[in-house]
């Protein structure tokens, strides 16, 4: 007689991480009781990676696990988005001075060409290039700014994390025993 292995069945999810926050990704859904199956890079989504995992559907506390679950997804989502809001932020304000100093470098060529107004075109220029050189500076400015407002924000979704994961680590060792 041959001994056949137990049957089990699993539950299967695929997740999108950044690529910074992978690790973390793996880490946390390991304390939810998933097993990393295959990571593989998104083409579609730069900068994106995706996790297949999966789990045994008979794990005991399931329901009080897939709410902490949520909860830890939703903080993972939060997080990758306040790290993203430091980049925009700082781009947008860049971008904004980037398309005045434009519009003044346009404004100076139209006055020396078709208004003749060489006063102007001076004027309109020297503006148009502090325009492109503040918005240069401001990046690294508004970036700096931006990551320090959210940085208690992103510990604190930190927290929610290790601490939603924790439990759920203790419930299926509490599972096994």
């Amino acid at each position: 007689m041959t001994d056949h292995p137990a049957f089990v069945a699993y539950d299967y999810l695929t997740i999108a991480a950044p690529r910074e926050l992978e690790s973390l990704h793996a880490d946390t859904y390991r304390n939810f009781g998933w097993d990393l199956e295959s990571r593989a890079f998104d083409p579609r989504r730069p900068g994106t990676v995706v996790l297949k995992i999966k789990r045994d559907r008979r794990v005991k506390n399931r329901a009080a696990v897939m709410a902490l679950q949520r909860r830890c997804a939703a903080a993972l989502d939060s997080i990758a988005q306040l790290e993203r809001s430091k980049s925009a932020a700082a781009l947008q304000v860049s971008l904004g001075f980037g398309i005045v100093g434009s519009a003044l470098m346009a404004v100076s060529v139209f006055a020396i060409t078709d208004w003749d107004l060489p006063a102007l075109t001076v004027i309109a220029g020297a503006l148009g290039l502090l325009g492109w050189t503040a918005g240069y500076f401001s990046h690294a400015r508004v970036q700096a700014r931006r990551a320090a407002a959210v940085a208690p924000l992103i510990d604190e979704q930190y927290e929610v994390v290790y601490a939603t994961s924790e439990e759920a680590a203790t419930l299926l060792a509490g599972a096994d025993a």
